[in-house]
């Protein structure tokens, strides 16, 4: 991998070029880049001459884009750039050169404001404590990545931190919605849990979930002064505007953050489990076919939840043993069964999902196409459009 610094020769970009050769791996090249006004290029390059071992370069353009780009032009995997110079000017003012990369990078960027806590873990002297922002986002996944391929690298201590709005929350796990401004014990147990589950818990992590009331990113930087952490891992948006919650916490953090674009190139250090799943079916023929998917999918001795919408106004529920009896013979899993009512069959099936904590879903789609799915609709899609928990379909074809 190629490691980028951006310096402009202060004593804190040479803090950040520390710690990109002590997370450099063998193999991994760290180049420093200087860029600097039309004028200015001797007294720059003869500066770049005093160092060694790395491979330097000067740019005359705008720092801003300059570091972004020169990033992706030459395959960088990873910038490093520090947070204040030490001439007492902020780089980390909004619209500055920092702030600026990390709107604009394509690659996973650190924002360094003490670099001892690096420099100490790569030496293998102390844990690095991170705190991982945890939301619904595709990006958070990748971030999830990079911190468990920094778990490899040496000794780590992760909180993982979700801000969760109490009405929106008792939505998603299909719970009464209490007080907006009181901390909700019930919510904050389910998000514990999937949090541990999603980050694939081990030693060493622990789950914060915290109620907002205000601006998310203000509650980030707050629960990261609790904690005492060292560094803040975050996920951007395309969308980097000034009142993104990437960009408040790269400006207001203490704290070395480190930002994790949804475009950058994250490898799989940890493949996800499936634990547990939930098969959906109307007890149809052809709908209860997703329920030996279901088990095949999910590791003997895991759990496996079979549930049967059934609409507000029926009178007639189904008795939950013609449920259970849709599980193989011989089964090794733990089959639970549940009746559950709603005349949204799809916004009950994704609650249900996140209330029990899957990892996985499993539904039949009947295949209805044309006027026939703009009339009645399909259970299928509109699931996938309610649940951020991947779902298998199995289709008529199947």
């Amino acid at each position: 991998m190629r490691i980028l610094v951006g310096t402009d020769l202060s004593e804190a970009s040479a803090g950040a070029l520390a710690v990109a050769k002590a997370l450099a791996q063998p193999g991994d090249e760290v180049v420093l880049l200087h860029v600097v006004d039309p004028g200015h290029e001797d007294a720059a390059r003869d500066a770049l001459d005093r160092f060694e071992g790395v491979r330097t370069e000067l740019l005359v353009d705008a720092p801003d884009s300059s570091i972004a780009s020169y990033a992706e032009t030459e395959g960088c995997g990873l910038i490093v750039i520090a947070a204040r110079s030490t001439r007492g000017e902020s780089l980390m003012a909004l619209g500055t050169t920092a702030s600026r990369v990390v709107a604009e990078a394509s690659v996973p960027v650190i924002v360094v404001r003490d670099p001892e806590p690096w420099l100490a873990f790569a030496r293998g002297e102390r844990p690095l404590r991170v705190l991982l922002g945890v939301d619904d986002s595709a990006t958070c996944e990748l971030t999830i990545q990079w911190l468990q391929a920094l778990r490899q690298r040496g000794p780590t201590e992760i909180v993982l931190g979700a801000i969760y709005y109490p009405d929106d929350a008792a939505v998603h796990y299909g719970l009464h919605a209490g007080s907006y401004v009181d901390r909700d014990p019930e919510i904050e147990t389910l998000l514990e849990r999937d949090m541990l589950r999603r980050f694939n818990g081990g030693a060493g992590v622990v789950a914060r979930p915290r109620r907002g009331l205000g601006r998310i990113g203000d509650h980030v930087v707050e629960l990261a002064q609790e904690e005492k952490v060292d560094a803040i891992v975050i996920g951007t948006s395309r969308k980097s505007g000034l009142g993104s919650v990437s960009t408040l916490v790269v400006n207001d953090a203490p704290q070395s953050v480190v930002c994790v674009p949804p475009t950058a190139v994250v490898a799989t250090a940890v493949a996800p489990a499936i634990r547990s799943t939930l098969v959906a079916t109307d007890l149809s023929p052809f709908a209860n076919r997703a329920v030996p998917w279901a088990f095949a999918l999910t590791p003997d001795g895991g759990d496996v939840h079979i549930l049967h919408v059934v609409k507000e106004d029926v009178d007639l529920a189904t008795d939950r043993a013609a449920l259970l009896a849709l599980a193989p013979t011989g089964t090794k899993h733990v089959v639970h069964a549940h009746v559950i009512r709603g005349d949204e069959a799809a916004h009950v099936i994704a609650q249900a999902a996140a209330r029990l904590g899957v990892d996985l879903i499993a539904i039949a789609s009947h295949g209805r196409s044309g006027i026939s799915r703009a009339l009645v609709g399909s259970v299928a899609d509109r699931l996938l459009r309610a649940t951020h928990t991947p779902v298998l379909v199995l289709r008529p074809s199947s």
